[in-house]
């Protein structure tokens, strides 16, 4: 991840941050604050790219790459905000749908012997779960007061 993208996470509100958990380079939120993030950054006219679930642990971190809510990419004649628009309503809707279908608990468990070691020691896995995000920035100074 380049400085670029780690700017665009920076603008968002001290109160927003403050919620978030910090893995390497990338930021990340409980479920219950997913929501809340996206829209407040779509009214920072900052887009949503999408982003991964994962299990963060002080001795090791599970992505579940393959658990995500990436938008699409910037199209053609696209307007900046309107792309910040759709990308929070396509990164909501992911996010939306993948909470509703898939036990990600089990998930993890299945896919991470770390996880299920963590679970079977009396660990709440849950408490350790989060939902990457990722943003753009690129347009956004050219349409701070709007």
């Amino acid at each position: 991840m380049d400085d670029k993208e780690i700017q665009a996470e920076t603008r968002l509100p001290k109160v927003i941050l403050e919620k978030a958990i910090r893995s390497n380079n990338e930021f990340g939120w409980k479920q219950i604050d997913f929501l809340q993030v996206v829209e407040t950054a779509r009214k920072l006219k900052i887009a949503t790219i999408g982003g991964q679930v994962q299990y963060l642990f002080p001795d090791g971190t599970c992505e579940l790459y393959w658990l995500n809510y990436d938008s699409e990419g910037r199209q053609t004649n696209e307007g900046w905000i309107e792309y910040c628009n759709r990308t929070a309503k396509e990164c909501t809707d992911r996010f939306n749908r993948l909470i509703s279908t898939i036990n990600i608990q089990k998930e993890a468990i299945t896919s991470f012997s770390f996880i299920a070691g963590k679970e079977e020691a009396g660990i709440n896995i849950n408490d350790h779960l989060f939902f990457i995000l990722y943003f753009d920035d690129k347009e956004t100074n050219l349409f701070a007061d709007q």
